[in-house]
Parts: structure tokens; C-alpha cells; sequence
């Protein structure tokens, strides 16, 4: 039905009068709202949305200088609100809690086309959906026929004329169009430089929202990074800790990481790598490094992202001991962040799921541990819960710890991003591992030079050297042959390919071994409170020189500190076997013959697909009679063969889609693959995924009377109207991953209820050796 809106006068700060509809055609007198009622019984007002929206946004971009752009973004993202129609339907749905359901966004995005701003409208198009594509941008503006009278006499003039009174800045301020965004310009840098005013604009509805819910004088912003002061924490708790420990032949090796990472941080902002022997002390190194890079150069906050969840919660816990503020009531300067929790897919009225869109941290915190899976496909995401947190990022540290794990599929726009983030935005990035990739020689890097924090590496690893190998490769053998052949050894790991191997091992070796052998299992089929249960025990039981098998599969390999004299592993990549060599011998304490490590490839053992192609190219360089897997050179010949090998340049692969969509500003294609014929949805096999299939995270009945009760309540507070980020906290260590097709299996899913978008109870059998109660059949669990 048609209507007109008439702005008759200013009668005091926020109420306009309408002739419309809804008033019987009347001239009315009202308040304009931008929320409905909250907890404490009132409503947001428009423009006070509109205008706290934009003095967040614009903080936000002013580190990388787009902070006026942010600022007008944030001003008209909710312009269409005014429009009298939605503020009847607000009103009238009010006590029932549904959404308004009308569109509130095509005022903003043809107000920025009005004005030559593309990147607000993409901004505003995606603020509640996520970014999409320039064909559904210019959805919003209807059929061309009838855009002109939509101008003239639609709802876009309606919200106009009532703007014009409420904001007029809106109007008065117009921003230029920013350098990024001109015709000529690199446009991988345009993109990125979109996705970080989305992100700030996205983060500045949520917390401006978030406030007027749950009726805060303003929204809640953390306390900067105070560099300075948290390095000199960092080094007397370091220090406190070294004067504590035993002493250990490898105390060298870490002094000299430490140190020369101090020097390196004194350099200008960039791209560096820090290449060091497993047991190195890398993860101490990192933080010194970042800490006092920040404190010299200003950055803001320091962000650690890791690949396996594990590593993330035994980073987090050294971090906050030597970081974290002990005074009672001290805000903490460590946030913890892994969940895996997809709040977008959360469906149900408007409050809710702004309520479980704020579960979705935003990295307000000085230093921030997180998964690879979290950073990166925050940077290449479209949607709002993944991308409120990318703006800060600017003006960071970044240290992407077990780079080595980064899928190679992804590496050269993994590679793109590093060139951009420091070139672009501030960031100075540190690469740490023992096996470095050649991130160098993939084209984004080509043309920059690598700083190394480790002046002369070839010569720190010799030093290092700890490990003798041994191969049983020919004949195979049989998995319980490993077995009956490594409880020969008083204290020995096992490490195999996937959770169906690693259970048929570890209930071999439960059946053969004598009682007085502790026989234990580590995998991602148990909650992360179960896995550093196993391990405090288990370095406990080395400690006191108890017979010992520990199962595990490659989770272990990555920064997980346990010291074993003797170390199976089966067949795989050489850079994953150099780090489960990493657990042997770990301090360096059996002499001149040092730790053993026996690569085994099982007849009847399983793999990874994307394992075998690694282990083919693998063969040319490392054997019986060839380069050990720690070898440098080999290693970087490895890798270089293998990005040949995989094409991971080339055209038709994975990277290449990716670029033509960035290109294109595609960013479903981006995020969800390229679409597939006919309809049939999207190839995500060529979208920016770290994890190519699906996963589903699920709460499981783990730990003490106390900690179970914990969790129930957790649930409960999730299932309800107002659930906060404390909540998602607690619960992150009781929670693992599987595989979404195992979830939709009928026998599984009957064991199992919804608690919130993607979350899961399991309410069947967790078992204190192995997890939960599945059947593995190949990969079940994620990493």
C-alpha cells in the first residue's frame, strides 16, 4: 500500500511527526526506535543507535585510516529504520519477540551509491547477513523501472526526510572516498580493506546493541594493550619460572632463542620467521618477542594463533600465568578463544539471536590466544559473528605458531594475506615452527625478504640434535606388531594417523600389556578437559619413571611438552614426523645415543587422504638411506617440490578460485565455493576452509560431580533467553568435534539433543580410556 511520510518539525530531540497508515492517517506525534523494549523496560532510540554506532566504528578504523568512511557507515546503517511502516511493525510485535521482518537496509545502501561510497554499500548490505556479491547488492535497489519512484516516494524518502531531522550530520558530512578504494589501486588490498570496515561496522552495531539490551550506560570496550608494563611482568615471571625449573642440557638452546627473539623485536615492523628445534621454548620466545615489538612500535594488541585446539589451551595456560594481572578484581590481559560454535546459524527471533551473536568473542583483549581455524577464516569470512573481530587485527602482532600445519592448498592466499596485513595494515606477523614452510617461494612473497629471527639455524638444529631414527618400512608391519615391539620399552609413545588406528592400538596394547604398564589414549574423540587430564598424568608418570604407553594420534606433535625416551611413529609427512621426534628425548637427558624414534608404516593402518601425496613426493628425500626428516634442506627442497607437485598455484586450483572471487568482490565465493551445476549449492572444496568438511561441536559429560553439574548449568544458560561469553567460556574445555556426517548418522544422532545453533549435548557414553562411545569409522574427530 502506498504512503507518505511527512517531517512536519523538530518538536524536541527525538519525535518526528508521521502521517502514515498505521496513525489512521493523522498527523502523530512519535518517538522513532531503533530497538524494542529491553530488561529494564525501555527502548533504543534511533539516532542515539546511530550515532553510538558510529563513534565505535570510527575508533575502530582509525588505526588504518579509514575511520571517517566507518564513521558514516555506522550512521546510515540503520537509516531505513525511520521508515513509519517498520516502526509500526516494531511496535505491534514488540511483546511476542519476533522480528520486524522488514527491510531496513536499502536506505543506507542506495544513500552510498547516491554518493559514489561502494564500500559502505557492501558494508551496509551485509550488516546482518554477511558480505555476498555485487548481484545481490544491487538486489536492494529493485527493478530499474521502479527505482526512480522508490526515491520519490517509497520508503528510502520516507527514512530521508525523517533523517534529515533526527542526523542531519548524515547528510551535512558526507566522507570522501578513501585511496583503497580508487580504480587503479591493488585489489586484494581493496578487499581486504572492505572486510576490515565491515568488520568495525558489524562490531559497533553488536556492542551498541548489547548495551541497550541488557541496559548498560555504554557499551562494553577492554582496556588496551599496556605493552610496556606487561613485558616487564612477562620477564621477572620468566625468570621466576627458569631460576625454578631443573636444570636441562637444553636450558642453551632456549636462552639463545629467547634472546635473539628480544633483538629481533627492536627491528621495524614486518614479516618474520623464527626457525627452531622442537623443545626450544618457541612459545615463551614468541610472546617476548611480540610483547616487546609492541611496547617499542605501539601496536595494539597481540594475537597467538595455533592449529590444534590442545596446544591452544597449554599456550593459554603458560600465557596467563606469566601475563595475567594476579590483584583480585584485575581485568585479565589473556583471552582464550577456540570456540567452534556457528552462532550464524542460529535461527529464531531477533533478541536471541543478537544475544547469541555476542557468545561470538571479538578479541577486546590485550592478548589473545586463538586457533589458526578461528584467525583465518575470520579474514576470509563473510558473516558477522566471524568478522566483528577482524578490525582488530590492525596495528597488531600476530604469531602464527606450527605454521607447518597450515593446509598447503591454502598457503599461497595464506600468503597474500601476511603480505597485505603488514603491508597495509600495521601488522607485524611471526612465523614459528621447527619445519618451516617455503612460504618465500610462492609468488605473493616472492618479492620480500624474510626476516629470521634465528641468525644461524643449520647450526642451532645440529647442536640440537637429541634423536636417533630407525625405519620399519619393508616388510610392513602389522598394527599389533607395533604394538608387542614397543612394550618392550619401559616408557613409549605411539603416534598414528587417525582415531580408528589409534584405538585399535590403544586397546591392543590395554589387552597385551602387563599390569604394572599404564596404557593411555589421547585423540580429539575426547573433550579438551579429558586430554589435559591425560597428559598432567602423564607427565607425571614420566617424571616418577613408571612403565608407560601413551596412544595418540598427531595431536601430539605440536608444542605438547611430554618428554618420552622412545617414540613411535607411523608414516607421514616428514615435517609431522620431525615434530613427533620432537617428543623424544625432549631435555636432552640420555646421553651421546640420545632418544629413539622408529617410523613404522602399518599394512593395516589408516591415513589422511591428503597424506599421500606428502608421503609419495616424501620418499625422494627422506629413507633408510636418505635425509632424516629434521633435515633443513631437504625439507625446504621437500616443500618446494610438493607446492609443484600440488599445483597450488596454478590455474584450476584452489588458491586461483579463491583470487578470482577476491578479485571480483565474490565474497560467498570466497567463503562458500564457487557454485556447483545446476543449482546443486557450492563447492566448498575451493573455499577459503581450513577444514573441509563439516563439523559440529558437542558438549560431553566429563570430570567431576562439580564440573558436570557446571556443564548442565552452562546448557541451561544456553538454552535460555540471555546467554553471555562467560558462559561459551566455561564450557569450551568439555566440548569436542565431529564430523557433521557422523552427526547426521541416526544411531548418533539419536544420542544427542540441540543446545544452540551448531551445538550439541551428548547424551550417550563417554568412556575415561577413549571419549566418546563411537564406532570411528575412518575420521570421525576433528583437530
Amino acid at each position: 500500500m502506498g504512503f507518505t511520510a511527512l517531517v512536519v518539525g523538530r518538536l524536541c530531540r527525538t519525535r518526528v511527526v508521521y502521517s502514515c497508515p498505521f496513525s489512521g492517517g493523522w498527523l502523530v506525534e512519535v518517538d522513532v526506535w531503533a530497538h524494542s523494549v529491553n530488561s529494564h523496560g525501555r527502548r533504543h532510540r534511533l539516532e542515539d543507535h546511530l550515532r553510538g554506532c558510529a563513534g565505535l566504528a570510527r575508533g575502530f578504523a582509525e588505526p588504518f585510516g579509514l575511520g571517517d568512511l566507518a564513521w558514516w557507515a555506522a550512521l546510515i546503517h540503520d537509516g531505513g529504520k525511520a521508515w513509519c511502516e517498520w516502526q509500526a511493525k516494531l511496535l505491534r510485535v514488540e511483546a511476542s519477540g519476533a522480528r520486524v521482518g522488514l527491510d531496513h537496509k536499502s536506505f543506507g545502501v542506495q544513500l552510498a551509491r547516491r554518493h559514489g561510497l561502494e564500500p559502505v554499500e557492501w558494508a551496509v548490505a551485509g550488516h546482518h547477513g554477511g558480505l555476498t556479491r555485487r548481484a545481490e547488492v544491487d538486489a536492494l535497489f529493485g527493478e530499474d523501472d521502479h527505482r526512480e519512484e522508490q526515491l520519490r516516494l517509497g520508503p528510502w524518502a520516507d527514512s530521508e526526510r525523517v533523517l534529515r531531522t533526527l542526523v542531519p550530520e548524515i547528510f551535512s558530512h558526507v566522507p570522501a572516498l578513501p585511496g583503497d578504494f580508487v580504480d587503479g589501486g591493488d585489489r586484494m588490498v581493496r578487499e581486504f580493506a572492505l572486510r576490515f570496515l565491515y568488520s568495525c561496522l558489524v562490531d559497533a552495531d553488536v556492542l551498541d546493541t548489547q548495551a541497550h539490551r541488557l541496559g548498560l550506560a555504554g557499551p562494553r570496550v577492554g582496556s588496551g594493550l599496556e605493552a610496556s608494563m606487561i613485558f616487564e611482568r612477562f620477564v621477572a615471571r620468566r625468570s621466576e619460572f627458569v631460576r625454578g625449573r631443573l636444570s636441562s642440557p637444553m636450558d642453551w638452546l632456549r636462552e639463545s632463542v629467547f634472546e635473539q627473539a628480544l633483538a629481533a623485536a627492536m627491528v621495524g615492523p614486518g614479516l618474520f620467521r623464527m626457525t627452531a628445534p622442537t623443545g626450544a621454548a618457541k612459545t615463551i620466545a614468541a610472546a617476548g618477542f611480540a610483547l616487546r615489538h609492541a611496547a617499542e612500535f605501539g601496536k595494539r594488541r597481540v594475537v597467538v594463533a595455533v592449529p590444534f585446539i590442545t596446544i591452544t589451551e597449554q599456550n593459554a595456560a603458560v600465557y596467563r600465568a606469566l601475563l595475567n594481572d594476579d590483584a583480585a578484581g584485575a581485568e585479565p590481559v589473556v583471552l582464550e578463544h577456540h570456540s567452534n560454535v556457528d552462532v550464524d546459524r542460529v535461527r529464531g527471533d531477533e533478541r536471541t539471536r543478537s544475544w547469541q551473536r555476542f557468545a561470538a568473542e571479538n578479541w577486546d583483549a590485550p592478548f589473545v590466544v586463538t586457533t589458526t581455524v578461528q584467525l583465518l577464516e575470520s579474514l576470509f569470512g563473510r558473516r558477522p559473528a566471524q568478522m566483528r573481530k577482524v578490525h582488530r587485527l590492525a596495528d597488531s602482532v600476530i604469531v602464527l605458531d606450527e605454521v607447518q600445519a597450515l593446509p598447503h592448498r591454502l598457503l599461497p592466499q595464506v600468503a597474500d594475506a601476511l603480505r597485505i596485513l603488514s603491508e597495509r595494515f600495521g601488522v607485524t606477523v611471526l612465523l614459528s615452527s621447527a619445519t618451516q614452510p617455503e612460504l618465500w617461494s610462492l609468488s605473493p612473497l616472492a618479492a620480500l625478504k624474510p626476516r629470521d629471527v634465528v641468525e644461524d639455524v643449520e647450526a642451532m638444529f645440529a647442536g640440537a640434535r637429541r634423536v636417533r631414527y630407525q625405519w620399519r618400512v619393508d616388510p610392513k608391519p602389522m598394527l599389533a606388531d607395533v604394538v608387542a615391539e614397543a612394550l618392550g620399552y619401559r616408557q613409549v609413545l605411539v603416534v598414528v594417523n587417525t582415531v580408528r588406528d589409534a584405538r585399535v592400538v590403544f586397546e591392543g596394547a590395554r589387552d597385551l600389556a602387563a599390569p604394572d604398564v599404564r596404557v593411555v589414549h589421547l585423540s580429539t574423540g575426547m573433550c579438551a578437559a579429558h586430554r589435559q587430564t591425560v597428559l598432567e598424568r602423564v607427565r607425571g608418570w614420566l617424571a616418577a619413571g613408571e612403565s608407560l604407553m601413551l596412544v595418540s594420534t598427531s595431536l601430539i606433535e605440536a608444542g605438547v611438552d611430554v618428554d618420552f625416551p622412545v617414540v613411535y611413529r607411523a608414516v607421514a609427512p616428514p615435517d609431522s614426523e620431525a615434530q613427533a621426534a620432537g617428543r623424544c628425548n625432549r631435555e636432552g637427558r640420555l646421553g651421546p645415543e640420545g632418544g629413539l624414534v622408529v617410523l613404522f608404516d602399518p599394512a593395516d593402518g589408516g591415513a589422511p587422504p591428503s597424506y599421500q601425496t606428502q608421503i609419495d613426493k616424501a620418499g625422494a628425500y627422506f629413507g633408510p638411506d636418505k635425509a632424516e626428516p629434521d633435515d633443513l634442506a631437504a625439507l625446504g627442497r621437500y616443500f618446494a617440490a610438493l607446492y609443484r607437485t600440488l599445483d597450488i598455484e596454478g590455474r584450476g586450483s584452489v588458491s586461483t578460485t579463491i583470487e578470482w572471487h577476491r578479485w571480483h568482490l565474490d565474497f560467498v565465493g570466497v567463503a562458500d565455493g564457487p557454485p556447483l551445476p545446476g543449482g546443486r549449492g557450492r563447492d566448498r572444496t575451493k573455499a577459503f576452509r581450513l577444514i573441509l568438511e563439516d563439523t559440529v561441536p558437542v558438549v560431553v559429560p566429563y570430570g567431576s560431580p562439580d564440573e558436570r553439574r557446571m556443564v548442565r548449568d552452562g546448557l541451561a544458560a544456553l538454552r535460555g533467553p540471555t546467554p553471555d561469553s562467560a558462559v561459551w567460556r566455561r564450557l569450551q574445555p568439555f566440548m569436542t568435534t565431529v564430523r557433521r556426517r557422523t552427526v547426521d548418522r541416526p544411531e548418533i544422532a539419536a544420542l544427542m539433543s540441540p543446545v544452540v545453533g551448531d551445538l550439541r549435548e551428548w547424551r550417550g557414553d563417554y568412556d575415561d580410556g577413549f571419549g566418546l562411545a563411537l564406532e570411528p569409522r575412518g575420521e570421525d574427530f576433528i583437530l
